[in-house]
């Protein structure tokens, strides 16, 4: 638990990377093709010509468990966030030894936007391409007890000697590389009414995966020389990270494949359908033209098969002893898979392997977006999205989001102040800024804890360079 939980917050921070909803730029009229992947309609009758992405990164975490004085951190101090991770000597945890099977949760999410583009390659019709790298992480309902005995190593002596149990927690995590094929059109347009639609295809390669899942487990750790099970059993899977140690080509990192769809409409009302159409004026060239639009979306449904260096393994005993725990090395990701196994099978290293591949479901999600034009450039957004779940099957999940993004945008820049509310099993309110200097853009959607204004429990960032050409007005 320690190890991953500061891995995934160092890789974030580190990486710098982009957030999943990106509310102050995804709603905006000049969000390029980034407005695609929240909704793929969205390119199209776009006030931009055509747009490239050169290169955005961001990131979005949040945990119940784990935190960060904020009398430990500087000013945006992401080096004291990367340094404190690596050295172990930053974080603290809101476990209570008087309720130690209270439970907490976490969720992760980071992706960079790689060189991408849309074009209108006639009056109503657009196309586009992304390639991304994306990752998501979720721990869902992990026992005070486990998640503190994780972060201590086990090593916590008022833990032992006490008989704990799990049949909650939850874990699912995935990284793999997308590539988007991107295609939206006009509708229908008739008066005032204007719809549109889109569909994105995409092509998933895995790059690495685990889960757990049916968990069951009764333990106790007696001292560093035992830990005792009883009456316990556990379903996980996981790619094999012994081979990320020696890459020698992309295709090492290739673990399976897999393909993804969004599907998105949105609905405009005019103000001046004859300028807007014939876009003679300012307003067209702004996207103030229309009094609101609401869209609709369904995003990432579908999955990846992971059936390169992956397996999958069911874990069951009445009774089992793992001796010698504290001084057991490992030196392969196989021979902890098999020494699991001896334990819980009595000697028996190969009886828990049940498949040597798994299924993993992307984060899909319904999206509404409303925009609405205030006064000339000045509007209101209010975005939803509704992550859903996967049953008994592994797969990541995305978390909810309810957001009022009020903003100011031109053709040069734009300021927006996302206020929202986060949910995965817990709430988590977010006050967050963004803006745009023409190509540039920078925002979070929960920038306090970088800004030293409380407690490190989640961060939310993002920035990049996009390049665009808005669509002249045409003289009168």
């Amino acid at each position: 638990m320690k190890k991953l939980v500061i891995f995934l917050l160092c890789m974030g921070t580190h990486l710098y990377l982009l957030a999943q909803q990106d509310l102050g730029i995804r709603n905006s009229n000049y969000a390029g093709i980034q407005g695609s992947l929240l909704n793929p309609s969205s390119i199209a009758d776009s006030k931009l010509k055509w747009d490239i992405n050169i290169i955005s990164v961001g990131e979005v975490f949040d945990n119940s468990f784990l935190y960060a004085p904020k009398n430990a951190l500087p000013f945006f101090g992401v080096k004291r966030i990367i340094k404190g991770s690596i050295d172990e000597n930053l974080f603290y945890t809101n476990f209570n030894p008087q309720d130690p099977n209270k439970l907490y949760n976490l969720t992760f999410s980071a992706e960079i936007l790689g060189p991408s583009f849309f074009v209108k390659v006639a009056k109503k019709h657009v196309i586009g391409f992304t390639i991304a790298e994306r990752s998501y992480s979720n721990i869902k309902n992990i026992p005070g007890n486990l998640a503190q005995n994780s972060f201590s190593y086990l090593l916590e002596p008022d833990l032992w000697n006490t008989t704990f149990h799990d049949n909650t927690s939850r874990v699912n995590a995935m990284n793999w590389i997308s590539y988007g094929f991107h295609y939206a059109t006009i509708l229908y347009s008739q008066g005032k009414n204007l719809l549109k639609g889109g569909i994105s295809l995409n092509y998933l390669q895995g790059i690495a995966a685990a889960y757990t899942k049916n968990t069951n487990i009764n333990y106790r750790i007696n001292d560093t020389s035992n830990i005792i099970f009883t009456n316990s059993s556990l379903d996980y899977g996981r790619t094999d990270i012994d081979t990320y140690k020696k890459i020698n080509n992309y295709g090492d990192l290739n673990h399976g494949h897999g393909f993804g769809s969004d599907i998105g409409f949105t609905y405009m009302r005019l103000k001046d359908p004859e300028a807007y159409n014939a876009e003679q004026d300012e307003k067209a060239k702004t996207g103030s033209n229309y009094i609101y639009r609401i869209g609709i979306s369904l995003i990432d449904l579908g999955y990846i098969n992971f059936n390169r260096n992956s397996a999958s393994y069911h874990l069951q005993t009445d009774s089992a002893d793992f001796s010698n725990w504290h001084h057991s090395k490992f030196l392969s990701n196989v021979q902890f898979d098999q020494s699991l196994s001896a334990i819980f099978y009595h000697g028996d290293s190969l009886k828990s392997l049940t498949a040597n591949h798994f299924n993993m479901a992307l984060p899909a999600a319904i999206s509404i977006q409303a925009d609405w034009n205030v006064y000339k450039n000045f509007f209101a957004n209010v975005t939803i999205i509704k992550g859903f779940g996967h049953g008994n099957n592994p797969g990541v999940i995305r978390p909810d989001v309810y957001s009022l993004t009020p903003r100011y945008e031109t053709l040069w820049g734009e300021v927006s102040l996302p206020m929202s509310l986060l949910y995965y099993n817990q709430w988590r309110p977010r006050i967050g800024l963004a803006m745009r200097i023409y190509y540039f853009f920078i925002g979070g959607d929960a920038p306090g804890s970088l800004l030293n204004l409380n407690n490190l429990e989640g961060v939310d960032f993002y920035a990049g360079i996009h390049i665009f050409l808005a669509e002249k007005a045409k003289p009168n």
